[in-house]
């Protein structure tokens, strides 16, 4: 008996990531800038990169649209790195956009065909492009919320996020944000990752209190 597996042409695969990474990284400096022109007059800016592990729930059968009795193995383990630029319109209200690279789930078919099964397999990843306003409740506490886009090898998603964190000073211009994020994306399945985030900001001013 022979067993085959069906994959994509992975130099094709790997040209259609680079330019899908491409243009969302033009996307995000695109909005940035768009920003800078608004908020000219405040001063103050700020870049960040924070991680995200977490959860990603997602109905494997609507997703994939293959039955779930084939389902061998799969998994829901969830990554995201984010880039973010933030501009300080007050000392509590910040207007910004990012960029974050998502791992979301994974799911490995043994599907019936003839004698012999054909093997699928599905790592779904994505680039999000997504516009965001975080408003802090106090010094440390924020909320941040946003909405925009999940760009996948065979389409794009609305979708949207809630970030709640607190902020922790680590130098003069330097903090490191912690948050909890839930972000819906409204696609076949519908996935909803679950994650906890940290990283690193740096603020280019001081002069917006």
């Amino acid at each position: 008996m022979v067993n085959f597996k069906l994959k994509p042409d992975p130099m094709k695969t790997h040209i259609k990531k680079i330019k899908k990474h491409r243009i969302a990284i033009i996307q995000f400096i695109s909005i940035f800038l768009m920003f800078s022109i608004i908020g000219h007059a405040q001063k103050s800016k700020e870049i960040s990169l924070s991680v995200y592990p977490g959860y990603t729930l997602v109905d494997f059968e609507k997703a994939l649209d293959y039955s779930d009795e084939y389902l061998e193995d799969w998994g829901e383990i969830y990554l995201g790195a984010a880039l973010r630029g933030f501009l300080h319109l007050s000392s509590r209200l910040q207007i910004g956009a990012e960029v974050t690279w998502q791992q979301l789930y994974y799911a490995y078919y043994r599907l019936p065909y003839g004698p012999s099964p054909v093997y699928r397999e599905f790592n779904v990843t994505a680039v999000s492009l997504m516009a965001l306003s975080r408003y802090y409740l106090n010094d440390r506490f924020f909320i941040v919320g946003g909405a925009g886009v999940h760009i996948f090898n065979d389409g794009v998603s609305p979708s949207v996020c809630l970030e709640p964190g607190y902020m922790i000073e680590a130098g003069n211009n330097l903090t490191i944000p912690v948050s909890f994020r839930i972000n819906p994306i409204f696609g076949s399945g519908t996935p909803i990752p679950f994650s906890v985030g940290a990283g690193v900001s740096y603020n280019f001013a001081t002069d917006y209190y």
